[in-house]
């Protein structure tokens, strides 16, 4: 099982990850897109965006969602190609996302399916942070929190909350190292 202890220490080089799914639920769903941003010294060195054939019909909600149909996906590599190279992209930094477990149990859940070697990666959760530092909002969802800082990037593709959550991190990191 992928571990879910917190990151204690608000680190300077770390992965932003987000995924899109076909659902909610691991065991059912699907990822149709990886996301992620690699950041030396607080500064972005590295992206990669995938885009992954789940190998079965993209539901209309999430199409409306993300924009992602299936003639977007029929062509892209499937999860089997897809994750290791996460994997590798990621190395053993830790890994900051916006409600990490969702993103983390879709990755255990493919992780097991390939049988692939677990990752071991501390995680940095921005919903955690976002609570803790940023008051004044009605709920600390990522859309929400684009707005409060006037954002414009898109939203429900990875990249875009990627950069979207990336923002979160380093505006709590800021506002912890005040308080300090």
């Amino acid at each position: 099982m992928i571990s879910l202890n917190r990151e204690k220490n608000l680190v300077d080089d770390y992965v932003v990850f987000d995924l899109e799914t076909t659902g909610f639920d691991p065991k059912t769903a699907r990822i149709i897109e990886i996301g992620a941003l690699k950041y030396r010294n607080n500064e972005l060195v590295e992206e990669l965006s995938i885009l992954v054939n789940p190998e079965c019909s993209i539901p209309d909600v999430i199409t409306m969602l993300t924009g992602i149909d299936d003639e977007l996906v029929k062509d892209a590599v499937t999860i089997k190609e897809a994750l290791p190279k996460f994997i590798a992209f990621i190395e053993d930094l830790p890994l900051v996302a916006h409600n990490s477990n969702f993103d983390l149990s879709f990755i255990e859940e493919n992780i097991n399916r390939l049988a692939l070697p677990m990752i071991t990666n501390t995680n940095i959760d921005t919903v955690y942070l976002a609570r803790k530092y940023i008051k004044g909002v009605y709920n600390h969802k990522l859309e929400t929190l684009k707005n409060y800082f006037h954002l414009t990037y898109s939203s429900h593709r990875s990249i875009e909350d990627c950069l979207t959550t990336n923002h979160v991190y380093q505006y709590c990191k800021n506002r912890a190292l005040v308080k300090n």
